[in-house]
């Protein structure tokens, strides 16, 4: 499909395909009026896809200003004093077995149960990411984390400190470490 700008934003995307489909439509209606085809359609609906056509064009050019505005911008985050850090495993730690017990420690926070909502700098939960992959949203400095749809080899274990909404704080408290899986 041809980009007419960037096309990141769903808007744009959408004002691109109406354009299309503007186009098309003043392609069949005047093709008609000229002779050139689509003997079966009237002379009056060849104009009606032409008009068509027209509020097609109007309606791609108003949403991306008007019809379609980005919802309003969520509040600031806050920002959280909170000290992660992953006691275990260590940077570079060869595991085995079917699990990895990984243990954290925060300190200038408290892990809130899950129900919890109120965002606060010094409250909020622990999420522990395997690859990227959401593996708990652990409310306990220790976790086992299983590893058997894990090949063998390097792996990133990285565990971050969330609000109570399970949104991060602004900056995020992160951390990670690298383990090296030894059986596959």
């Amino acid at each position: 499909m041809p980009v007419l700008a960037h096309g990141g934003r769903p808007d744009e995307l959408v004002a691109e395909i109406l354009l299309l489909a503007a186009v098309v439509v003043a392609w069949l209606g005047a093709a008609r009026l000229r002779g050139k085809g689509f003997g079966w359609m009237s002379r009056g609906a060849a104009w009606s896809l032409i008009a068509g056509a027209v509020g097609l064009l109007i309606v791609a050019i108003l949403v991306p200003t008007v019809i379609w505005r980005d919802p309003t911008p969520v509040a600031d985050r806050p920002a959280s004093t909170a000290v992660l850090r992953i006691a275990t495993p260590v940077e570079g730690q060869q595991v085995s077995g079917a699990f990895l017990d990984v243990a954290t420690v925060l300190t200038g926070a408290t892990v809130v149960e899950a129900g919890s909502t109120e965002v606060t700098p010094d409250t909020g939960h622990v999420h522990v990411y395997v690859n990227d992959r959401l593996m708990s949203m652990a409310y306990a400095p220790e976790q086992r984390i299983p590893l058997d749809w894990l090949e063998r080899g390097p792996h990133v274990l990285r565990v971050e400190f969330v609000a109570a909404d399970h949104a991060a704080f602004d900056p995020p408290v992160v951390t990670s470490v690298t383990f090296v899986k030894m059986t596959g």
